[in-house]
């Protein structure tokens, strides 16, 4: 009776590793790694090869029943005893060649006139057992536990591959960041992105897989496409991306490398095709019936000449979110998913993703109307900047959310919200504050949905952070002429949708925020500002109060000058809020009630009830200008 022998090459990508970060500096070990996720699998099948005597050209006609690279599943004459010599034979050389850095997990089978599909399945079932694992370090206990001191050599990765990467991939490390104007000219420290990519759904696919010369085909489709060789020849399809980007790892179902940041995007679009090629050929070949491959990928912005598996670390961490979004949320409609910086994109299937804001198409043109939008200097850098910087210090979330507010305050400029070359700053402000809205609930749910504070942190600023490294002017080219798409909507009626839903971000939905609120707590605000109702119809009513004066309570009050502050407000209330009749008549308008005031305001301990007044008039002062404007447009 044969036998059935598994080998499994792992820990191939940490060997690579380990020698790139001893080697970074050399140009001439970097060009050879550009080649090694392949040629070291390679090398190490070869050496399988000759140790059991095989003829590989013959899979799935001979003894050869899979020989890819990682993985050889093969039938043996020998004797088990000796199958099981050879194999600690090859363990030892392949262990002492490569200093322990790579792990041969290997398991022994009788066939018993299985057939092949069953020889896979048995094989991938023994190969994943942590019994396995067991034995084959239990094989090579003397070996792996042999604490004897040796010689430290620099690793190196010899390849005989006669391809002229250096053509397409870069083989500096150094090259990897893209410049300015006012950089030092003789240091190479800078910004650059890490991108990993993984196939998703392979192992339910391959688990659906019943027929063994499909198995053989999806095996050999994958190991074709997803290699150094094969992205070699996307990337040289691109003019942008040559000389852009340095694989670092490219084999089995994992994509790693490193991309200057302007050729990022072109990056990303390169793992769309290749996704698109994979399942295109698998339909043609009628392997995986309905299910799909799909792409998760992480990006990471880290800075030049830190150790690559900082950078795997770190990319690993923004691909499993990746991962787990595609699962739970996209897993039907879309064939790429990235968690870039930790904000999500995806690259929808066609017919899906209309309307969504997450698409990663649409995220690219945003840029391109937000570079345009400083170069018409609706807004700065440096404002953005301001704005991110006092989110991230500020950890109170009720606070961080008034600041957003102020920061996104709109300023009508006319009271027509449609009139964009007036209002474009009130367009780049609603992109930013739509962010912290709560997600559409489901149709049966009509009730207003309000902001919400922890969009901030998980939203808002990683957006901000992602948006203003990519303003960087190193990273972009001057905008050509175009006409904006989706910060402001051209398409009349995505336009028209536009204005009702800024309409009610920036103008109503801070109100309803801040006094939801305060009816929770029963602040003082209330005695300022709240809503009403009459003929079921909501209305804002309001004590007649200046804004003005609520940021000079606030500096006295900082100042510690509370009795000044009461005065004041009771003063003015005697001079300016005497309800007359023309007042009473007024639906908008309230009375302030001192006698509470008094009472409440001596429980104060903060200055944050004035900051929500400062915005509740203020907003509130933008709403009534919007509502008069457009009464007299549609009258």
């Amino acid at each position: 009776m044969s036998n059935i022998v598994v080998i499994a090459v792992e820990k191939v990508q940490r060997y690579i590793f380990q020698t790139i970060d001893q080697n970074q500096a050399d140009e001439k070990t970097l060009k050879n790694i550009i080649s090694a996720s392949n040629d070291v699998a390679r090398s190490i099948l070869a050496k399988i090869e000759k140790t059991f005597n095989l003829d590989t050209t013959q899979m799935g006609n001979g003894d050869i029943i899979l020989w890819i690279s990682g993985k050889v599943i093969f039938q043996s004459a020998l004797p088990k005893d000796e199958v099981q010599i050879r194999l600690k034979k090859l363990y030892k050389t392949i262990y002492e060649k490569y200093q322990g850095n790579i792990f041969l997990s290997y398991t022994v089978f009788p066939s018993r006139n299985m057939d092949n599909m069953d020889i896979l399945k048995e094989a991938e079932r023994q190969i994943k057992s942590s019994q396995t694992k067991a034995k084959v370090i239990k094989d090579n206990y003397e070996l792996l536990f042999n604490f004897k001191e040796t010689e430290s050599k620099k690793q190196t990765i010899k390849t005989e591959s006669e391809e002229d990467e250096e053509q397409v991939f870069l083989t500096n490390m150094d090259d990897l960041v893209v410049l300015d104007e006012k950089h030092e000219t003789d240091s190479s420290d800078g910004k650059i992105a890490i991108v990993k990519a993984d196939i998703n759904n392979l192992g339910m696919i391959m688990k659906g897989i019943n027929d063994y010369d499909n198995y053989l085909k999806i095996s050999k489709l994958l190991s074709d496409k997803i290699s150094v060789q094969h992205f070699r020849e996307l990337i040289g399809r691109n003019d942008s991306l040559k000389g852009k980007i340095l694989p670092f790892y490219v084999a089995g179902d994992d994509i790693f490398y490193a991309v200057r940041i302007d050729s990022l995007f072109d990056s990303i679009r390169v793992l769309n095709i290749l996704i698109k090629e994979i399942n295109q050929e698998m339909k043609e070949e009628g392997i995986g019936n309905t299910m799909e491959l799909s792409v998760a990928v992480g990006v990471v912005f880290v800075n030049n000449h830190q150790p690559v598996r900082y950078y795997r670390q770190m990319v690993e961490k923004e691909l499993s979110k990746a991962k787990k979004d595609m699962k739970t949320k996209k897993s039907f409609n879309s064939t790429v998913g990235i968690c870039m910086a930790d904000n999500r994109f995806y690259i929808y299937k066609e017919g899906f993703g209309s309307g969504e804001s997450d698409g990663f198409s649409r995220f690219c043109i945003e840029l391109k109307e937000m570079q345009k939008l400083m170069e018409e200097k609706i807004f700065t850098r440096t404002s953005l900047h301001n704005l991110l910087i006092n989110l991230e210090i500020e950890k109170d979330k009720d606070k961080q959310i008034l600041y957003a507010l102020y920061f996104l305050m709109p300023n009508l400029r006319t009271r027509d919200i449609g009139n964009i070359e007036e209002n474009k700053e009130l367009y780049f402000k609603y992109y930013f504050l739509s962010n912290l809205v709560e997600e559409k609930r489901d149709n049966q749910d009509k009730t207003e949905r309000y902001f919400v504070p922890e969009n901030i942190d998980s939203i808002l600023i990683p957006k901000l952070k992602l948006i203003l490294l990519l303003l960087k002017k190193q990273y972009y080219n001057k905008s050509e002429e175009f006409n904006y798409r989706y910060i402001i909507s051209t398409d009349n009626k995505s336009f028209t949708d536009q204005k009702r839903r800024i309409r009610s971000v920036m103008f109503h939905k801070p109100i309803n925020y801040l006094l939801n609120r305060m009816q929770k707590y029963d602040s003082i605000e209330n005695l300022f500002i709240k809503k009403s109702f009459k003929n079921n119809k909501q209305l804002y009513i309001s004590a007649r109060f200046e804004p003005a004066i609520f940021y000079r309570a606030k500096r006295l009050m900082e100042l510690g000058k509370e009795d000044q502050v009461l005065n004041m407000f009771i003063n003015y209330n005697n001079s300016f809020n005497n309800i007359d009749t023309e007042q009473k008549e007024n639906v908008h308008t309230m009375s302030f009630d001192e006698v509470k005031f008094r009472k409440k305001f001596l429980k104060e301990k903060d200055t944050m009830w004035l900051d929500r007044l400062i915005l509740l008039y203020k907003y509130n002062e933008q709403r009534i200008m919007l509502k008069t404007g457009e009464k007299k447009i549609n009258s």
